[in-house]
């Protein structure tokens, strides 16, 4: 029996798991020509990277040490007094947070759409708007029965409340459904908690002792091959 087939419902994890080039933050990425093409022109280029990377390491040190759950939306880490350079801003981080599922990928889901519902759960820190209009466009919006956004839920994963919102979306139990997705602490441990079986997007030999997926797998197209 494939492993797939134990279940009615796939639930996935977004980037790292389907999507490609995402979070392209660093000293080598141009914020200052997003800024501007999403309408910004008074900041300076210098300001616009201070405000990033300040608010980013203000937003990643809350997302390692917790707690995840309730999780301050992006724009209470970003020092801005002028709400409408506030808003460009975070529409900033919100460009370099998302990133491209591969048109192939798109094509695999589709295709598991015919035996299995599925479903989406993502940890975007910025305002989802960006996101939820890139699942419209590739025509994944339409493939996904439910999708939960960590900025829209004041909740990041391994809180269980953003999994169980899931489910109740799906309307499935968590005997009926698997979890897939490449962090360890935030897609296994926190999808095993709700009682989901698990996939993890990883190596076995990475893999530390005390977690343990029900499978491990490179890519998630392995998954149609998985016993």
């Amino acid at each position: 029996m494939r492993f797939l087939s134990r279940f009615d419902t796939v639930i996935f994890d977004l980037n790292g798991t389907l999507a490609r080039d995402y979070d392209r933050f660093g000293h080598e990425h141009d914020y200052y020509s997003t800024y501007t093409r999403l309408g910004g022109g008074r900041l300076t280029p210098a300001a616009v990277r201070i405000k990033v990377e300040e608010s980013l390491k203000r937003c990643l040190l809350r997302y390692d040490l917790g707690p995840w759950d309730p999780f301050p939306p992006y724009g209470d880490f970003l020092e801005l007094a002028d709400p409408a350079e506030k808003r460009l801003v975070e529409a900033t981080v919100a460009d370099h947070e998302l990133g491209v599922v591969p048109d192939s990928r798109v094509a695999w889901l589709r295709e598991l759409t015919r035996t299995h519902r599925i479903g989406l759960v993502s940890d975007i820190w910025a305002p989802a708007g960006r996101l939820r209009a890139y699942l419209s466009k590739t025509g994944l919006g339409s493939l996904f029965s439910a999708v939960v956004i960590s900025s829209e839920e004041g909740a990041v994963k391994p809180s269980p409340r953003v999994f169980r919102t899931a489910m109740d979306r799906l309307g499935c139990q968590s005997s009926s459904a698997v979890f897939v997705g490449d962090s360890l602490k935030r897609d296994v441990v926190g999808a095993q908690a709700c009682g989901m079986a698990t996939v993890w997007i990883g190596e076995r030999e990475a893999m530390p002792e005390g977690v343990n997926p029900d499978r491990v797998v490179g890519t998630v197209e392995a998954l149609s091959d998985l016993d």
